[in-house]
Protein backbone atom coordinates (compact mmCIF):
# COMPACT_ATOMS: atom_id res chain seq x y z
CA UNK A 1 0.00 0.00 0.00
CA UNK A 2 1.54 3.24 -1.12
CA UNK A 3 0.90 5.83 1.55
CA UNK A 4 2.12 9.01 -0.01
CA UNK A 5 5.31 10.62 -1.17
CA UNK A 6 8.12 11.63 1.14
CA UNK A 7 7.96 15.41 1.61
CA UNK A 8 11.75 15.61 1.37
CA UNK A 9 12.88 13.25 -1.39
CA UNK A 10 9.47 12.67 -3.05
CA UNK A 11 9.93 8.90 -3.19
CA UNK A 12 6.87 6.80 -2.50
CA UNK A 13 6.46 5.52 1.04
CA UNK A 14 5.29 1.91 1.05
CA UNK A 15 3.83 0.81 4.38
CA UNK A 16 3.58 -2.86 3.38
CA UNK A 17 7.30 -3.04 2.70
CA UNK A 18 8.06 -1.48 6.07
CA UNK A 19 5.87 -3.88 8.07
CA UNK A 20 7.07 -6.92 6.11
CA UNK A 21 10.48 -6.40 7.67
CA UNK A 22 10.56 -7.51 11.33
CA UNK A 23 12.88 -4.66 12.26
CA UNK A 24 10.74 -2.14 10.39
CA UNK A 25 7.65 -3.32 12.23
CA UNK A 26 9.46 -3.17 15.57
CA UNK A 27 10.74 0.32 14.73
CA UNK A 28 7.21 1.55 14.03
CA UNK A 29 5.99 0.09 17.32
CA UNK A 30 8.86 1.59 19.31
CA UNK A 31 8.44 5.06 17.85
CA UNK A 32 4.65 5.06 18.13
CA UNK A 33 4.85 4.07 21.81
CA UNK A 34 7.22 6.88 22.78
CA UNK A 35 5.50 9.37 25.07
CA UNK A 36 6.17 12.93 26.25
CA UNK A 37 6.94 14.12 22.72
CA UNK A 38 10.05 11.95 22.44
CA UNK A 39 9.27 10.38 19.04
CA UNK A 40 10.33 13.19 16.70
CA UNK A 41 13.52 14.10 18.60
CA UNK A 42 14.39 10.39 18.92
CA UNK A 43 14.22 9.93 15.15
CA UNK A 44 16.41 13.00 14.63
CA UNK A 45 18.82 11.73 17.30
CA UNK A 46 19.33 8.27 15.79
CA UNK A 47 20.02 10.03 12.50
CA UNK A 48 23.22 11.33 14.11
CA UNK A 49 24.57 7.76 13.98
CA UNK A 50 24.36 7.36 10.22
CA UNK A 51 27.31 7.98 7.95
CA UNK A 52 27.10 10.52 5.14
CA UNK A 53 27.14 7.83 2.49
CA UNK A 54 24.62 5.35 3.87
CA UNK A 55 21.35 5.14 5.74
CA UNK A 56 20.72 3.36 9.03
CA UNK A 57 19.22 -0.08 8.74
CA UNK A 58 15.95 -0.65 10.56
CA UNK A 59 17.64 -3.13 12.91
CA UNK A 60 20.35 -0.59 13.80
CA UNK A 61 17.69 2.06 14.43
CA UNK A 62 15.79 -0.34 16.72
CA UNK A 63 18.99 -1.14 18.61
CA UNK A 64 19.82 2.54 19.07
CA UNK A 65 16.36 3.40 20.37
CA UNK A 66 16.43 0.44 22.75
CA UNK A 67 19.84 1.55 24.04
CA UNK A 68 18.50 5.04 24.74
CA UNK A 69 15.42 3.61 26.47
CA UNK A 70 17.64 1.44 28.66
CA UNK A 71 19.51 4.56 29.76
CA UNK A 72 16.54 6.91 30.19
CA UNK A 73 12.78 6.73 30.71
CA UNK A 74 10.70 8.67 28.17
CA UNK A 75 10.06 12.09 29.69
CA UNK A 76 10.00 15.74 28.79
CA UNK A 77 13.55 15.84 30.07
CA UNK A 78 14.62 13.15 27.59
CA UNK A 79 12.81 14.90 24.74
CA UNK A 80 14.60 18.14 25.64
CA UNK A 81 18.00 16.40 25.87
CA UNK A 82 17.46 14.71 22.49
CA UNK A 83 16.52 18.02 20.84
CA UNK A 84 19.47 19.83 22.42
CA UNK A 85 21.86 17.09 21.32
CA UNK A 86 20.58 17.17 17.73
CA UNK A 87 20.64 20.98 17.56
CA UNK A 88 24.15 21.20 19.02
CA UNK A 89 25.57 18.54 16.71
CA UNK A 90 23.91 19.99 13.61
CA UNK A 91 25.38 23.40 14.46
CA UNK A 92 28.80 21.83 15.06
CA UNK A 93 28.66 19.91 11.77
CA UNK A 94 28.11 23.15 9.87
CA UNK A 95 31.51 24.42 11.00
CA UNK A 96 33.55 21.21 11.09
CA UNK A 97 33.71 17.77 9.54
CA UNK A 98 30.90 15.24 9.65
CA UNK A 99 31.48 12.43 12.14
CA UNK A 100 28.72 9.96 12.94
CA UNK A 101 28.01 9.21 16.59
CA UNK A 102 29.47 6.00 17.97
CA UNK A 103 27.84 6.00 21.44
CA UNK A 104 25.40 7.89 23.66
CA UNK A 105 27.95 9.74 25.79
CA UNK A 106 27.07 13.18 24.40
CA UNK A 107 23.38 12.58 25.09
CA UNK A 108 24.24 11.46 28.63
CA UNK A 109 26.18 14.67 29.27
CA UNK A 110 23.38 16.86 27.89
CA UNK A 111 20.81 14.94 29.95
CA UNK A 112 22.88 15.29 33.12
CA UNK A 113 23.58 18.98 32.53
CA UNK A 114 19.86 19.76 32.23
CA UNK A 115 18.63 17.66 35.18
CA UNK A 116 18.09 20.72 37.34
CA UNK A 117 15.63 22.14 34.81
CA UNK A 118 13.32 19.14 35.09
CA UNK A 119 13.73 17.95 38.68
CA UNK A 120 10.57 19.63 39.94
CA UNK A 121 8.47 18.95 36.83
CA UNK A 122 9.21 15.22 36.73
CA UNK A 123 8.62 14.88 40.47
CA UNK A 124 5.23 16.59 40.18
CA UNK A 125 4.22 14.40 37.22
CA UNK A 126 4.88 11.26 39.23
CA UNK A 127 2.50 12.48 41.93
CA UNK A 128 -0.31 13.34 39.52
CA UNK A 129 -2.84 10.64 38.67
CA UNK A 130 -2.80 9.59 35.04
CA UNK A 131 -5.35 11.52 33.00
CA UNK A 132 -6.49 11.09 29.45
CA UNK A 133 -6.11 13.88 26.96
CA UNK A 134 -9.93 14.09 26.82
CA UNK A 135 -10.07 14.70 30.57
CA UNK A 136 -7.57 17.54 30.27
CA UNK A 137 -9.50 18.98 27.33
CA UNK A 138 -12.81 18.72 29.19
CA UNK A 139 -11.25 20.41 32.22
CA UNK A 140 -10.08 23.32 30.05
CA UNK A 141 -13.50 23.61 28.42
CA UNK A 142 -15.19 23.51 31.84
CA UNK A 143 -12.98 26.35 33.10
CA UNK A 144 -13.78 28.30 29.92
CA UNK A 145 -17.53 27.91 30.55
CA UNK A 146 -18.33 25.92 27.40
CA UNK A 147 -21.81 24.38 27.01
CA UNK A 148 -21.16 20.64 27.36
CA UNK A 149 -24.43 19.64 25.66
CA UNK A 150 -23.04 21.20 22.46
CA UNK A 151 -19.60 19.68 23.05
CA UNK A 152 -21.17 16.19 23.35
CA UNK A 153 -22.18 16.33 19.66
CA UNK A 154 -18.54 16.36 18.55
CA UNK A 155 -16.83 14.55 21.42
CA UNK A 156 -18.63 11.55 22.90
CA UNK A 157 -18.29 11.35 26.67
CA UNK A 158 -18.16 15.10 27.24
CA UNK A 159 -21.58 15.27 28.88
CA UNK A 160 -20.85 12.24 31.08
CA UNK A 161 -17.63 13.90 32.24
CA UNK A 162 -19.51 17.13 32.97
CA UNK A 163 -22.16 15.33 35.02
CA UNK A 164 -19.48 13.49 36.99
CA UNK A 165 -17.60 16.75 37.59
CA UNK A 166 -20.62 18.75 38.72
CA UNK A 167 -22.57 15.94 40.36
CA UNK A 168 -25.58 16.71 38.16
Amino acid sequence: MKLTRCPICHNEINLEALVEDDSGRELLILVSNLSYGCAKPMIAYIGLFRTQKSNLSNSRAVNLINEVLQLFQPSRHLAHALRETVNNIHAKRLTSEYKPFKNHNYLKSVYDSTKHLFAYVEHKEEDKPVRSSNEEYFEQMYRAGVDFSKLEKNIPGALDWYKKKTGA
